[in-house]
């Protein structure tokens, strides 16, 4: 594991260190195939394996797995490691953005992405509206100078 200095982000060793860091972490979320006393696979009615353990990869998770002492550290790192580490958000994004599609993940989903990732935004109507009305003037300047020419 990574030491943490008093700013709150971590000493890594290695790019080759964070990398092991994270993918220890998103192994650890998948858990683990439940087998029964003679070792073999148990079996849900559905004919898929039970799993076990399972959790969701979190930001929060993710960040205190990489020794960061804060969601907001983690997501600001700029540091030495940073293309490691920004690998590590896009999986986290990518697995997020993947719930958008499973109705018991749709707001939780939503929730994180707007919360935690660059580019995401719950527009409503009057932000549309403004772009709209700002795309107008800008057409509606051009005509103005076009007509003084």
């Amino acid at each position: 594991m990574s030491k943490s200095s008093r700013t709150g982000l971590p000493h890594f060793e290695s790019k080759e260190q964070v990398e092991k860091l994270v993918h220890c972490y998103f192994e650890g979320c998948k858990g683990e195939i439940l087998r029964d006393e003679y070792g073999s696979v148990v079996y849900q009615k559905s004919g898929e394996p039970t799993w076990i353990g399972v959790r969701p990869p979190t930001v929060a998770n993710l960040a205190a797995a990489l020794g960061f002492l804060s969601r907001q550290d983690f997501l600001n790192y700029n540091g030495k490691y940073v293309e490691p580490i920004a690998k590590a958000r896009l999986l986290l994004e990518g697995y997020v953005e993947q719930r958008l599609y499973d109705k018991d993940g749709l707001q939780g989903a939503k929730f994180t992405l707007i919360n935690n990732f660059q580019g995401w935004a719950d527009k409503t109507k009057e932000d549309f509206d403004s772009q709209i009305y700002e795309k107008l003037d800008g057409i509606l300047e051009g005509i103005n100078n076009a007509a003084k020419q």
